[in-house]
């Protein structure tokens, strides 16, 4: 692979999975919802638009790598590398996690509203909060790793489309994906879409540079949709997310080779870990900050926890990594 779309790549990783810890930073407040400060408005912006193309972003190379190696036209391998590099960190993230719950529900009868009831046992609710398996995992950002799980099942018959009938298989993918014509196997609607658009650009290698003269231009557009978006309050957002990557791919041209870039795409090793162990590290840090929030102003919460969560990930993971490198080998998916 060319050295600058691997960085490129590196890039994105880190940036979009610091983005998705901005994007989960509590509270949520819905769009509808959103105050009249400038403040009010940032927040609003990368929350609810500009972040919201991070899983598309991270779609899209998915699904180009996975083509790119041709994993579709090996079943077997395609299997056993997906299973271990996305299903058995869906699970062992989750599972800790399902078990903590259920013994804190067991012990404490507290009548507190869970995301999920997990005591007494039920076959499917833990299923769900384990695997996402018609709901949501108890550690809920999971659920990406759960529809690309799904969606590596389903390459063997987006690499037949791509290779056969590449625009027929296009509009059919996004008209049964587009309408949810699939019910819940896909959660997110656009994910295949972007997915099968990275699968395109792998098997008839596109020249992925082509766009870089139009970089500025094309970036001015998507942040122009994130903040139409906000400033019209519009709840869909779908059609932001399917074009997103074409319109910030370019736009890394711009930094990948440069100081900061090259710093960004260097933090590449930790994005995992950061995607996985993001959400209980916010939550127990909302729960401290509500301790001092008469004296603590939110915007500071706001500003500073993505970053501060950012460094006390990859201090974990440079610790774990170190004093349990094969355990840490098995549950980060052999990364």
């Amino acid at each position: 692979m060319d050295p600058e779309i691997s960085r490129r790549i590196e890039f994105l990783r880190y940036s979009m999975i610091f983005g998705i810890v901005i994007l989960h930073t509590p509270p949520y407040v819905p769009l509808a919802e959103t105050g009249s400060t400038f403040f009010d408005f940032s927040k609003a912006f990368f929350q609810h638009a500009f972040f919201r193309a991070s899983v598309p972003v991270l779609t899209a190379i998915s699904g180009y790598l996975l083509f790119a190696h041709s994993l579709d036209l090996n079943f077997r391998l395609l299997l056993t590398k997906k299973t271990r590099t996305l299903l058995i960190p869906l699970i062992l993230f989750n599972l800790p996690l399902v078990i903590a719950l259920y013994f804190f529900q067991q012990s404490f009868p507290i009548k507190h509203e869970f995301s999920v009831q997990l005591h007494p046992f039920e076959l499917s609710v833990w299923l769900n909060a384990i695997v996402g398996l018609n709901g949501t995992p108890i550690n809920y950002p999971l659920n990406f790793l759960r529809d690309l799980y799904v969606l590596a099942l389903m390459a063997p018959i987006f690499g037949f489309l791509i290779r056969r009938y590449p625009w027929i298989g296009l509009i059919g993918i996004f008209t049964l994906f587009w309408f949810d014509f699939d019910g819940l196997i896909i959660r997110r609607n656009t994910m295949p879409i972007v997915f099968y658009l990275g699968g395109l650009a792998a098997v008839y290698r596109w020249d992925l540079k082509a766009l870089d003269r139009y970089a500025v231009p094309l970036f001015a557009v998507f942040v122009a949709l994130c903040v139409s978006i906000v400033y019209f309050d519009i709840e869909n957002r779908n059609y932001l997310r399917v074009v997103s990557p074409v319109l910030i791919w370019p736009a890394v041209s711009l930094v990948v080779g440069t100081r900061f870039g090259l710093w960004v795409a260097g933090k590449s090793r930790y994005s995992f870990f950061t995607f996985l162990m993001h959400a209980p590290l916010l939550l127990a840090f909302w729960l401290f900050y509500k301790k001092v929030s008469t004296f603590v102003p939110y915007w500071s919460f706001w500003l500073v926890t993505p970053v501060f969560s950012a460094i006390v990930l990859s201090y974990l993971y440079t610790m774990l990594r170190g004093r349990y490198p094969r355990i840490m080998q098995f549950a980060l998916g052999s990364r």
